[in-house]
């Protein structure tokens, strides 16, 4: 029987973006789980890394905007598939600035 996660990735139409899931999130296996060039996919481990760890740090708190990483089992993870993010968002940033000088 095909599971969410399979029929999200045999269906999905998007291209550039970035799924990630911490180690202790529920809900990653409903996301992408392999990674590809236009879909990249991370995975943080941490003992207390759960859904949204990426953007709010752990323990998750929507009083820290910021996204607070130090308070995380592995801040160095967390840190780490940020600035992948950063760097796939750059790149694909680049990729479209290019495109736009070529048709001038």
């Amino acid at each position: 029987m095909p599971t969410v996660s399979s029929h999200l990735i045999l269906h999905f139409a998007g291209t550039k973006i970035v799924f990630t899931n911490g180690s202790q999130d529920p809900w990653r296996h409903a996301t992408k789980q392999a990674s590809s060039p236009d879909l990249p996919s991370y995975v943080i481990t941490c003992h207390n890394c759960g859904h949204g760890s990426d953007l709010r740090g752990c323990p998750q708190s929507p009083m820290i905007i910021e996204g607070d990483s130090k308070n995380c089992s592995s801040p160095d993870a967390v840190n780490k598939v940020r600035q992948r993010i950063i760097e796939h968002i750059d790149l694909w940033l680049s990729e479209c600035r290019g495109g736009i000088r070529s048709s001038m």
